[in-house]
């Protein structure tokens, strides 16, 4: 069973990769640290596994990175490690400009001048 849940993160590059018939990517991104800790400074950086089409995603996204993206994340139970424990990991499936974000698409920019 897989849960998917929706998130706005700062990224900062995607990757993607097909080898032997696997497909399949991964997508980097960049938070501050939480200031109250005294064992961290500057910037935590992490990768997600993703998607092969993510990087046709955010392209057709027509975004600089790094930029804040909302994200589609499939929480995903798999077994890592020597001992074979069971972690949870982050798959995103789908990436998308924040609501209210980012420019009209040029189909209401023709449609807005058209009113005028």
């Amino acid at each position: 069973m897989s849960m998917i849940n929706t998130i706005i993160a700062r990224v900062s590059g995607a990757s993607r990769y097909e080898f032997d018939g696997r497909k399949g990517g991964k997508v980097s991104v960049i938070n501050e640290v939480d200031a109250d800790n005294d064992n961290q400074v500057g910037m935590q950086c992490s990768d997600m596994s993703a998607d092969f089409s993510i990087v046709d995603q955010i392209r057709n996204a027509g975004v600089e990175l790094p930029c804040n993206l909302e994200l589609d994340i499939e929480l995903r139970m798999v077994r890592a490690g020597q001992n074979k424990q069971q972690t949870t990991s982050m798959h995103v499936i789908a990436v998308r400009l924040p609501k209210g974000a980012g420019a009209a698409p040029s189909s209401a920019k023709a449609d807005t001048a058209k009113a005028n």
